[in-house]
């Protein structure tokens, strides 16, 4: 078989890459004397780590939003918690408002509980008739 095809493409590969590490030199001898005890980077080499300060700070932020989300959030189930235990004392305390006027000792003064919640002494004619 008659491998010439593969034979110019291998040259003309080769070529290319040569010229390609002649530009560079090029670039790096001018830059060479600027820093010449810096190492040589390969294009796919690691990034460097970001500065330990930036590293706190961030740890700092994460755990101050971290308390603040918490404090509100157990916040808001502590005020749901309180309302719906608030509904029930209150409706008990209604019920239990009713009952226990029909049991007050004697010689007790005879209330009449408003609307707003306020309650006064009733009327002795209401209470007779």
């Amino acid at each position: 078989m008659n491998d010439e095809f593969f034979d110019d493409e291998q040259e003309l590969m080769e070529a290319q890459v040569a010229a390609a590490s002649e530009d560079t030199v090029i670039v790096e001898d001018a830059a060479a004397p600027a820093d010449a005890e810096a190492p040589e980077r390969e294009p796919s080499a690691r990034r460097d780590a970001p500065p330990f300060w930036m590293v706190l700070a961030i740890a700092a932020i994460s755990l101050v939003l971290g308390v603040v989300i918490g404090y509100l959030v157990g916040t808001t189930a502590t005020i749901s918690k309180l309302e719906s235990e608030s509904a029930q004392m209150s409706q008990a305390q209604v019920g239990a408002g009713d009952a226990s006027s029909a049991t007050l000792p004697d010689g007790h003064p005879e209330l009449a509980i408003n609307e707003d919640g306020s309650a006064s002494l009733a009327d002795d004619a209401s209470s007779e008739s």
